[in-house]
């Protein structure tokens, strides 16, 4: 057997077209070493060696540091695709990767979470620079860090591609909501989003931010849970505006409110009521409008 090898390795070194072709699914790490030093060897020819996830390390080290493949772009994915690469061959190769492969890599699970992460950075420091179509692109499918960051972008259809984005998690919002540097109207997006403002962990969220409109904080609050309707009140974070509407909700719910001596007590005034009635209704009108807008749109369809 170890005879046979050796003869395989022999002929790999000096092969012909037709012999490498047939050597290049060889078992052996020692046949396919021998062949990597074989110059008929094509660029095709170590795209096949280099896309295989049964090599040894060292031959795909070998690889990225011959400089006979140094430009290849193919081959350069290939390795950073490949989860039997080093890590240093892999970072080494992903410079030079287009943002939509890199993405690619940061959704595989075959390839190593420490490789992912550094990719994933590797993005979110381009995403600045990015033309505005790669960004609306990305955010269509991209996930983790990189969803995160784009969900902070500065335009709103980049955001509102990232609402739909099936990756979305509620954990992603809760990070975008808490941050102090995040847009308004990327809160007001999230609060008038139907499908996310209707998540308990976004409304608290939503509540405790001072950008989100007060109309909507107040239409959160009838289907909160009294629990988190008592850690709102009680949490020195949340607005002062709110905090009345959360007593009163409270206290139409029959739920009794401890104030301690240090605590202030919120009370609506006739006057902030009256406004925070007129904001309703003018949403609910909105609300209808679109509503018949595409009632209407449906008909002459």
């Amino acid at each position: 057997m170890a005879d046979m090898e050796e003869q395989r390795a022999e002929l790999a070194s000096s092969a012909d077209a037709a012999d490498i072709s047939s050597l290049l699914h060889d078992p052996s790490p020692r046949v396919i070493r021998a062949l990597l030093g074989n110059r008929g060897l094509t660029e095709e020819d170590v795209l096949i060696i280099a896309n295989r996830t049964n090599i040894p390390a060292d031959i795909l080290h070998a690889i990225a540091q011959d400089k006979r493949w140094s430009e290849s772009y193919p081959l350069r994915l290939a390795l950073a695709r490949n989860p039997r690469s080093p890590l240093s061959v892999s970072l080494s190769t992903a410079r030079f990767l287009r943002i939509f492969d890199l993405e690619e890599i940061t959704r595989s699970h075959f390839i190593p979470l420490v490789f992912r992460r550094k990719v994933e950075a590797m993005i979110v420091e381009r995403i600045p620079a990015m033309p505005l179509g790669n960004k609306k692109a990305l955010a269509k499918k991209a996930a983790g860090p990189v969803l995160l960051s784009l969900l902070r972008d500065r335009d709103h259809e980049v955001v509102q591609l990232c609402l739909s984005n099936p990756r979305l998690t509620e954990g992603h919002l809760f990070k975008v909501i808490s941050r102090p540097d995040t847009a308004g109207e990327t809160i007001r997006m999230i609060a008038d989003h139907p499908n996310w403002s209707c998540r308990s962990l976004v409304r608290l969220s939503l509540a405790r931010n001072a950008l989100t409109p007060l109309s909507l904080s107040v239409a959160f609050l009838p289907n909160m849970k009294l629990q988190d309707l008592r850690e709102l009140y009680a949490d020195p974070s949340v607005p002062t505006t709110i905090k009345p509407f959360i007593h009163r909700e409270l206290w139409e719910r029959g739920a009794e409110v401890t104030v301690s001596h240090e605590d202030t007590v919120y009370e609506i005034s006739e006057e902030e009521e009256s406004e925070l009635d007129g904001e309703a209704d003018l949403l609910q009108e909105t609300e209808d409008a679109n509503g018949g807008r595409q009632e209407e749109s449906r008909g002459s369809a």
